[in-house]
């Protein structure tokens, strides 16, 4: 979702998040679980997580970690949430990826 829906969220985790050019947004992972909580409560359904492993140059390697395909913003956060929990994370940054 482009950063210009960040309204949604509470200051706080707007000033953590990662604003790349083309608009994508991320945030570390520790900060991830609130990001989707806060997502769901506004009604906007997380579509996807991509895991983002960062190099000091800004480059990155990026892996597709989920994927929910309904309509319900509660169930579209729990499968979030879900695949943040699995073992060995493949970076340190969750690409989240929402609509209205």
């Amino acid at each position: 979702m482009p950063a210009d829906d960040l309204g949604v969220l509470s200051e706080e985790l707007r000033s953590h998040a990662r604003v790349e050019r083309n608009g994508e947004v991320s945030w570390h992972v520790r900060a991830a679980p609130a990001v989707l909580n806060e997502l769901a409560g506004a009604g906007r359904v997380v579509l996807g997580l991509d895991i983002r492993d960062y190099d000091d140059d800004g480059t990155f390697l990026e892996v597709a970690w989920s994927v929910y395909d309904g309509a319900d913003p509660f169930e579209a956060r729990d499968a979030a949430l879900g695949a943040l929990a699995r073992e060995e994370l493949p970076g340190d940054w969750a690409l989240i990826t929402w609509r209205s």
